[in-house]
């Protein structure tokens, strides 16, 4: 035994090394150690300050995206009333073509919507207004237009194509 390594013993057995694949070379570290004995250490999961900092992130992330997702629903609703709207008043001309008055609700149903009761009025021979408004309790009564200032719970069509509120209908 050598005397400058007391205590260990003077030869000792290790797997073979990690190879690096394009060399063939086995893998030393800085200080010329064997990098097979951190190579089998295996760790396993998460700790709990990843999980909180991925949690965090999430919680931005969603702080950001809900608002804007919630806008773009409450738009994609109006555009489906808009539509709605449109073709209501199309079958309304093609009413008024064979009869002497444009359709009551009980002549030419009133389209129906998830989210907006509709309902005629003003109807006499040469005028109607076509109304969309957002069902009471329903998130659509929060609705406004691009700018903020116009509410747009509630849509009108006319005879004329008048749409109202026109910040709602850009």
């Amino acid at each position: 035994m050598d005397r400058g390594r007391v205590g260990r013993p003077s030869v000792v057995w290790m797997k073979p090394p990690v190879r690096n694949r394009s060399s063939g070379k086995a893998l030393k570290g800085k200080m010329g150690c064997d990098m097979n004995k951190l190579a089998t250490k295996k760790m396993f999961g998460f700790t709990l300050i990843e999980l909180m900092i991925v949690v965090g992130l999430v919680a931005i992330l969603l702080a950001i995206a809900y608002p804007s997702y919630i806008k773009y629903v409450r738009k994609s609703n109006r555009s489906e009333a808009q539509q709605l709207l449109m073709n209501w008043s199309i079958n309304q001309e093609i009413w008024r073509s064979n009869n002497p008055l444009y359709a009551g609700t009980g002549d030419l149903a009133a389209p129906t919507s998830d989210h907006y009761d509709f309902a005629p009025s003003n109807l006499s021979a040469t005028t109607y207004t076509l109304t969309a408004s957002a069902k009471t309790g329903d998130d659509q009564n929060n609705d406004t237009s691009r700018d903020n200032a116009t509410s747009c719970a509630s849509l009108t069509l006319n005879q004329s194509g008048v749409k109202a509120p026109a910040a709602c209908w850009e």
